[in-house]
C-alpha cells in the first residue's frame, strides 16, 4: 500500500508539473511573438505610426470590438460581425489566426461567410507567442497613437459656441452628412466637405439633444451622440455602426 501510495503521489506531481508547464507555455512569449509577426507585416502595422494597410493597424487590437479601427474598409462578413459588437478577446484572436474563413463561418453561422485574410497561422505556440506581443500594445498605446494623428485637427478647433447651443464639428476630413437636433426642439441638416460645423438652438434649457453623422442621404446607418449645450461633439474618425471616434 505504501508503494502504491508513493507512485501515486509522484504521479500526481508529474501530472502537476506537467499542467504548469502546459499553462505556462499557453499564456505565450512576446519576444518569440515579435519574430512571428514578421510574418503578418506584409499586411499588418502595429506599434507608434502604425496605419491601415492591406489589413487594419493591430495597436490595441485585444479588447477592441471586431472591425472597428477606423479609416478601414473590411469586408462584408466582418462589417455584418461588427453589427453583433463582438470584442476582439485573446480566444477569439486564436480561432481567427488559426482559420480566418471557418471563424467567421462559425459566428456568423453561414457557410457563405468570406475572409480577406487568407493567411492561417496553424501551429498554436505560434499563435500564443504573437497574441502575446499583440498584448504588449495595449488599448492605452492605441488612444496616444490616435491621439497624435489627430493632434493637428485639435489644434485648429476653436469655433465659438454659444452657452444654450448643440454642436457638432466635423475634424474627419471626409465630407459627410451631419444632424444636430435639441430636446423638443428643431432638427438641423448639413453636409460639411470635411470640416466645418453645424449648430441647433438649445429648445430647454438643460435638456441637451443629439448629433448624428453619416455617410451620405442614402446611408441607412452611422453614428449617433448625445450633446450637452455649450460645447461641440468633435468627430475625428468615422466609422459607421457607432463606431466614430469623438471627442469633445
Amino acid at each position: 500500500m505504501n508503494y502504491i501510495s508513493q507512485n501515486a503521489k509522484i504521479l500526481a506531481g508529474i501530472c502537476i508539473i506537467a499542467m504548469s508547464i502546459g499553462a505556462a507555455e499557453a499564456a505565450g512569449d512576446a519576444d518569440k511573438g515579435k519574430k512571428v509577426f514578421k510574418k503578418c507585416k506584409a499586411c499588418h502595422q502595429i506599434g507608434e505610426g502604425a496605419k491601415n494597410s492591406t489589413g487594419p493597424v493591430l495597436t490595441g487590437v485585444i479588447g477592441r470590438k471586431v472591425a472597428t479601427f477606423p479609416d478601414y474598409s473590411y469586408g462584408k462578413s466582418m462589417r455584418t460581425v461588427r453589427k453583433t459588437g463582438l470584442v476582439w478577446s485573446e480566444e477569439n484572436l486564436d480561432s481567427w489566426l488559426k482559420s480566418p474563413k471557418k471563424y467567421l463561418r462559425k459566428v456568423l453561422e453561414t457557410r457563405k461567410a468570406k475572409a480577406k485574410m487568407k493567411f492561417k497561422l496553424k501551429k498554436q505556440g505560434d499563435r500564443d507567442n504573437v497574441i502575446a506581443y499583440l498584448k504588449t500594445f495595449s488599448a492605452e498605446m492605441k488612444k496616444e497613437v490616435m491621439k497624435s494623428e489627430t493632434a493637428p485637427a485639435m489644434a485648429k478647433a476653436a469655433m465659438p459656441i454659444a452657452a444654450s447651443d448643440i454642436c457638432v464639428e466635423n475634424q474627419s476630413g471626409k465630407k459627410m452628412l451631419f444632424v444636430v437636433e435639441a430636446k423638443g426642439g428643431e432638427r438641423v441638416l448639413k453636409t460639411l466637405d470635411g470640416s466645418g460645423n453645424l449648430c441647433a438652438p438649445e429648445a430647454t434649457a438643460g435638456a441637451g439633444g443629439t448629433v448624428g453623422v453619416f455617410q451620405d442621404e442614402d446611408a441607412l446607418e452611422g453614428c449617433s451622440r448625445l450633446a450637452k449645450a455649450g460645447t461641440a461633439e468633435r468627430l475625428i474618425a468615422y466609422e459607421p455602426f457607432d463606431n466614430c471616434s469623438w471627442v469633445q
